[in-house]
């Protein structure tokens, strides 16, 4: 998982229109690992708070709604949730470059008109980072989780103090609470002892009929790194049971595995704390499941090459207070030569420079105990275990019927040509079918990419949709330029994930990092901008 560890250094633009070249590359990267964030958010020191901020609203016109009406900084890796009482009462929220903490966007009318601000904030000098959010039906309020960090410009670029922290909403999403910090990280990157967190997920049991309803579980990975060497990424765990306003005792739970954890960076043999991109998800009947990504297991890696991943399931019967040794799902192609390197030594798809993952998420049916959904993304159809990489990345879908004991091998989610990446799956309470949103560039793995969303009930042949109106363009971009020859304004980074969520009419609620605006003119030069576009099917 080298290539997909969020290694948390910074690479630091000092203006967004500068390229991403070697000149803005951390000095402090490991190699095969990358930094935390690839930029530093434009707006650090533009800071708010400590409480949140209302900046702007937004009126759909059209299919698709650009929900960012704030400024032209850029706006990636949105979450989508749907309240489950009212399906026309929707948060997303995403990263914002424009300021210090995550923009939030809340709806009363399923989308007919926005509300965009600011999310709070926990301390000056905190960048927020990885927004999520729940509703959480048994306490009536929204949870905003989210990670803390700054940024030691004077000491050599050094992330510090990577916390895990949830606001809370009490009115539905329109003002957001002084963060609680759930777990407290150390140190800067170059410390003798540096614990960073990182990409936190949650979830709420809001089925009324659970042992455990009401409690919001949180997920993450706890980065170790000694005098700015990498030791260890195990997946931490810690849930609430008054709608976030305090939380259990982090705990680890990733575990170990002798058969499945054989190559160990530190500690103890065969612990399986190398992750990356865990996400939670909750059963009808309490039981909760976390799926991650692992890179130890040796077996799956071939010669020549290291890390391929390993998806990894662990699941807890007791609403969190012990957790299953970890078992095994399915085995990835996105090793250390399965895709192309961008200039900031990131995994990227041909003819791109964005970063990009072989991560989606779990989903656990809401309707039928032990049915279990996951979705990723690997280059396996593509030329791979070569020097010269080439992409045809798919997406794909996996189902188990009995708590994850056992899988269906991956079916294809799109049968069509070309690289489609960040899947993300959710359940559809109206019809029982799932959907899968994703990004899809078509089959020439030409210069634009659309977003679309694939239906359907699993064995069978998903339908797929594209939902956005227009395509977006990262070669030509405004913000997060490359710098390299054939591909100077290529960007470099547009988010990690993408949100989907269907509310309780049946509707597709979807969110997307969507670069189809260009700007002719201004400070930063042209270019494509990167906002959050919202469609609703």
């Amino acid at each position: 998982m080298r290539k997909s560890f969020v290694f948390p250094c910074v690479f630091v633009l000092l203006a967004f229109g500068v390229a991403a070249g070697a000149g803005a590359e951390s000095d402090l990267t490991e190699k095969g690992m990358a930094g935390k964030r690839s930029v530093l958010a434009a707006g650090f020191d533009k800071q708010h708070g400590p409480h949140s901020q209302i900046e702007c609203s937004v009126t759909a016109t059209a299919v698709n709604t650009n929900l960012d009406c704030d400024d032209p900084f850029p706006n990636n890796e949105p979450d989508l949730e749907v309240d489950p009482i009212n399906p026309l009462h929707l948060i997303a929220s995403s990263n914002d470059f424009g300021t210090c903490c995550d923009q939030f966007y809340t709806t009363f009318n399923g989308g007919q008109t926005w509300t965009t601000g600011n999310m709070s904030r926990e301390k000056p000098q905190k960048i927020g980072s990885d927004p999520v959010t729940v509703f959480d039906r048994k306490h009536g309020v929204a949870i905003h989780s989210s990670l803390s960090f700054s940024v030691q410009h004077a000491g050599g670029r050094e992330a510090c103090d990577g916390d895990v922290v949830v606001s809370i909403s009490r009115d539905g999403g329109l003002t957001w609470e002084i963060p609680v910090v759930v777990e407290d990280g150390i140190g800067c990157d170059l410390s003798k002892t540096q614990l960073f967190d990182d990409k936190e997920w949650i979830v709420t049991d809001n089925n009324p009929l659970s042992r455990f309803y009401g409690r919001t579980y949180l997920t993450w990975s706890k980065f170790e790194s000694n005098g700015g060497v990498y030791a260890s990424s195990a997946i931490w765990e810690s849930h609430s049971d008054d709608g976030g306003e305090h939380w259990s005792k982090p705990q680890e739970i990733s575990g170990s595995n002798a058969a499945l954890c054989t190559f160990q960076e530190t500690g103890p043999a065969n612990e399986c704390d190398e992750n990356q991109f865990s996400v939670p998800t909750v059963g009808p009947d309490g039981t909760v499941y976390v799926a991650f990504q692992n890179e130890q297991n040796q077996a799956l890696w071939e010669a020549g090459e290291q890390f391929d991943d390993q998806y990894l399931l662990v699941k807890s019967t007791n609403g969190g207070a012990t957790w299953s040794s970890p078992t095994f799902v399915v085995g990835l192609e996105d090793g250390s030569r399965d895709y192309p390197i961008s200039v900031v030594g990131r995994q990227t798809l041909t003819g791109y420079q964005v970063r990009v993952n072989s991560a989606g998420n779990i989903l656990a049916s809401p309707t039928t105990n032990g049915k279990l959904y996951l979705v990723f993304s690997d280059n396996r159809n593509g030329v791979h275990d070569s020097a010269s990489p080439v992409t045809n990345v798919d997406t794909f879908l996996m189902t188990s019927s009995n708590g994850g004991g056992s899988w269906d091998a991956p079916i294809r989610v799109d049968s069509g040509a070309g690289d489609q990446w960040f899947p993300w799956v959710e359940f559809n309470p109206a019809n029982g079918k799932i959907g899968v949103l994703y990004h899809d560039r078509g089959a020439s793995n030409g210069a634009l990419y659309n977003t679309a969303l694939a239906e359907g009930t699993p064995p069978g042949a998903l339908t797929k949709t594209t939902v956005s109106t227009a395509a977006s363009n990262p070669t030509d971009s405004l913000f997060f330029q490359a710098g390299v020859p054939g591909c100077e304004k290529c960007a470099t980074f547009h988010g990690d994930y993408n949100g989907i969520a269907y509310g309780s009419d049946g509707k597709a609620n979807m969110t997307w990092t969507d670069m189809r605006e260009f700007v002719p003119s201004g400070p930063f030069g042209t270019g494509f901008a990167q906002f959050i576009f919202f469609a609703r099917k």
